[in-house]
């Protein structure tokens, strides 16, 4: 992933609340109008395309909203999932000896956890949380984020990593990346073990 000087950020947004286009930004300072998109999507346009995009991102999440609608997810199917899950993002055994999940997305971690608690009988006081944060986060703030998201109160976070961004890179709503840990190896050769099994069925 590419990083930008905030500075190119802001111009960018300067430009789109004066009305131009994706393709003129573009232009204008060098980025993929598909990278603009996703700063200036909050600023509001009646450009006919922009109107357009979010009307078929309306229509779209809509749709995935009906497939879902009443649909619960029963113990083996969150085992699976979770699994899956884990074996995208997760520390590995031999490597670790707990289960380890970092993500710099809330709605992965959110989902993350809520699977583990859905597919397997954990004791939620032996969880675990560290966040890495940049230098220009409040602390407190971002914390009081975290604990509400993930429901695990904040007694149960380790010591916080601050590490300083270099100035010329900026990333869009950054929350800071999280850590969930969970210290069972058996629950963690348990999840190693489902996704194994599955990829040899495949």
């Amino acid at each position: 992933m590419k990083f930008y000087n905030s500075k190119v950020v802001e111009k960018a947004r300067e430009l789109r609340k004066k009305g131009l286009s994706l393709r003129k930004i573009e232009r204008e300072i060098n980025v993929p109008n598909s990278t603009i998109s996703k700063w200036v999507r909050d600023i509001r346009s009646n450009n006919i395309f922009y109107k357009k995009a979010r009307l078929n991102e309306k229509k779209q999440k809509e749709g995935n909203i009906k497939i879902f609608n009443n649909y619960i997810f029963d113990k083996k199917q969150a085992k699976i999932l979770l699994s899956l899950l884990y074996w995208c993002e997760g520390s590995k055994y031999p490597s670790s000896n707990c289960v380890a999940f970092s993500n710099s997305d809330p709605a992965m971690m959110v989902t993350f956890i809520r699977l583990l608690r859905k597919g397997f009988n954990i004791d939620n006081n032996k969880l675990r949380v560290r966040l890495q944060y940049h230098s220009i986060h409040n602390i407190n703030i971002e914390n009081k984020f975290w604990s509400k998201l993930l429901e695990i109160p904040l007694d149960q976070f380790n010591k916080h990593v601050v590490t300083i961004p270099n100035n010329k890179r900026k990333r869009s709503n950054y929350r800071g990346t999280c850590t969930i840990k969970y210290y069972d190896v058996k629950l963690l050769l348990n999840i190693i073990g489902i996704y194994e099994h599955l990829s040899s069925l495949i």
